[in-house]
């Protein structure tokens, strides 16, 4: 037999060949992986950063007290972008400052009511009841109500997204 032959045939060669046949297939296959994953996942978990949305004219909100206001905005999740509605409690504190709170209860995220007469939040889901400055009164909530970041540029209220 030929000495060359021989040497081909041999299994140290040949488990020295197969190991980096499997070297190269996992790399390859690992180039091509790492931007697939990154393309189909990541997006999925990626959190759209905050932003402030209009929530109406100074104007038309000067002297509210505890004024329900919705408001429309864009969502993104994922690749998916929708438009989404909230509504939350306006209050002029005079001069030209705006307190904001949120209508979910901290509880169970039912959505609160401004309850004139009483002025009080009241829940309607388990009996959550809330004061004027949205601090926990009785019931269940576990905090208050929160007051959301707020800012007045040209004449237009806007209001941080949760």
């Amino acid at each position: 037999m030929n000495p060359q032959a021989e040497d081909l045939a041999s299994p140290k060669r040949r488990s020295f060949l197969k190991a980096s046949l499997l070297f190269i297939s996992g790399l390859i296959s690992a180039v091509i992986a790492v931007p697939l994953f990154g393309f189909a996942v990541l997006p999925a978990l990626k959190k759209a950063p905050k932003k402030y949305v209009v929530l109406g004219i100074v104007d038309l909100l000067k002297g509210s007290r505890y004024r329900k206001v919705n408001y429309t905005f864009q969502s993104k999740d994922g690749w998916i972008q929708t438009n989404r509605k909230r509504s939350v409690y306006v209050t002029d504190s005079g001069n030209g400052n705006f307190v904001v709170f949120s209508r979910v209860c901290s509880h169970l995220n039912c959505l609160v009511r401004w309850e004139e007469s009483k002025g009080q939040f009241l829940c309607p889901c388990h009996g959550g009841v809330f004061d004027e400055e949205g601090n926990v009164v009785a019931g269940p909530p576990p905090r208050a109500l929160e007051k959301l970041s707020v800012k007045v540029e040209d004449g237009v209220l806007y209001v941080k997204e949760i």
